[in-house]
């Protein structure tokens, strides 16, 4: 099958990671003369969710943000805490909004293309890559990947790993039954008590919200399960029986420690999901990818390598929370509480972005006091299976 024209890069899948790359590409005058692929089985805009994160002052996406808070609660049956977001707001947006403010900058460059297509395989070939597709070849020097093989998903589990599995309902109430300025960052009143669960409460206007509910746990559950515990947490917390619901979205995140680096090669970087963009101790990548994405460019014009590899301290830290999650599930809301509880939000959002000082790193681990901590270390330290 003959190659189409040479691309300088090509990135496989116009997800999240996709477009955040090429987006950073796009706003870099060292790439401006560069040509661009952007290869996605489906040329459709991708399934309308919402994305969360934090970030100091006004953003480069504030424009199609849904919401933002300074302010957030945390309950649990050891108190409640009120967290200060007003160093680093708490900011939402969709998916699909963020979907098509990328693709129509990006359209309006003749130096990308898009392109729908099913990618079969990708090959070395002399200096170049080429991107097997079910209806052409497409040839490029670097080839950025977030596709994910299922022998590699079969590997998570020789890690410590949990899934992030959740169902959220954009609900609207007959009253005024939300406080727009402040969001629900984890809620354990109402929970699963052999497990990491709790509920999430995103206020979008005074009488309508996104509420999900959420397990960090090794097992899906019946999609039952979920809208049990949703209907009772608006009945008992918002005391509305005659919410509309708008819309619901499901969603599973890994949570894994797997070294995924590791499958990135001189030519082929694994980006995304598949990359490692998923922060594996919160299930958080909005920022990550967008954090990661800029590192790639630096790397590209200092000549260094383009895989992101996670510093090895949070690679360690990582490891020994979802090792003590996997193996004490239930603990779930008492690390958490006691992480949040002893230590300011700026700092643990910063320890979440792996952008925290030692001093702070240290705080946080001395603040969780837990025996639990200290028995997973131990067996990490002599390599025993977590």
């Amino acid at each position: 099958m003959k190659a189409n024209s040479q691309f300088d890069y090509i990135i496989v899948g116009s997800g999240l990671s996709g477009l955040h790359l090429s987006y950073s590409f796009l706003n870099d005058k060292y790439f401006e003369n560069h040509k661009i692929l952007i290869i996605d089985k489906s040329d459709s805009i991708k399934e309308d969710n919402f994305f969360s994160f934090w970030e100091r002052g006004i953003g480069k996406w504030d424009s199609i943000i849904k919401n933002k808070w300074s302010k957030g609660k945390f309950f649990s049956k050891y108190g409640e805490i009120n967290m200060d977001f007003s160093s680093y707001n708490y900011k939402t947006l969709i998916s699909s909004d963020f979907s098509k403010y990328v693709k129509d900058k990006l359209k309006k460059n003749k130096n990308f293309k898009f392109v729908k297509d099913t990618v079969l395989k990708i090959r070395n070939e002399k200096n170049n890559i080429i991107v097997v597709g079910n209806k052409k070849n497409y040839q490029a020097s670097h080839v950025f990947d977030s596709s994910i093989q299922n022998k590699i998903k079969n590997e998570f589990y020789n890690y410590p790993s949990l899934k992030q599995h959740f169902l959220g309902w954009v609900v609207k109430t007959k009253n005024n039954e939300f406080d727009k300025k402040s969001f629900v960052f984890m809620d354990y009143r109402l929970r699963d008590k052999s497990k990491t669960a709790f509920t999430y409460v995103l206020p979008l206007k005074k009488n309508k919200a996104l509420i999900e509910y959420t397990y960090f746990s090794k097992d899906v559950c019946k999609k039952e399960v979920y809208e049990d515990y949703l209907k009772k947490y608006l009945i008992k917390y918002y005391n509305d029986p005659d919410y509309e619901i708008i819309k619901s979205e499901f969603g599973v995140i890994p949570m894994t420690s797997y070294p995924f680096y590791k499958n990135s090669t001189k030519n082929i970087t694994k980006i995304g999901a598949a990359g490692g963009w998923i922060k594996p101790s919160s299930g958080y990548s909005f920022k990550i990818c967008e954090i990661n994405s800029l590192k790639i460019i630096d790397n590209i014009k200092k000549g260094k390598k383009l895989s992101i590899k996670p510093k090895k301290k949070y690679q360690f830290l990582d490891k020994i929370l979802l090792g003590v999650l996997s193996k004490y599930n239930h603990k779930g809301e008492i690390i958490f509480y006691k992480m949040i509880k002893r230590n300011s939000t700026s700092n643990v959002l910063r320890f979440l972005y792996e952008k925290s000082s030692l001093f702070e790193e240290i705080k946080i681990i001395i603040s969780l006091r837990s025996i639990d901590f200290i028995k997973v270390l131990i067996k990490s330290i002599f390599r025993k299976a977590l």
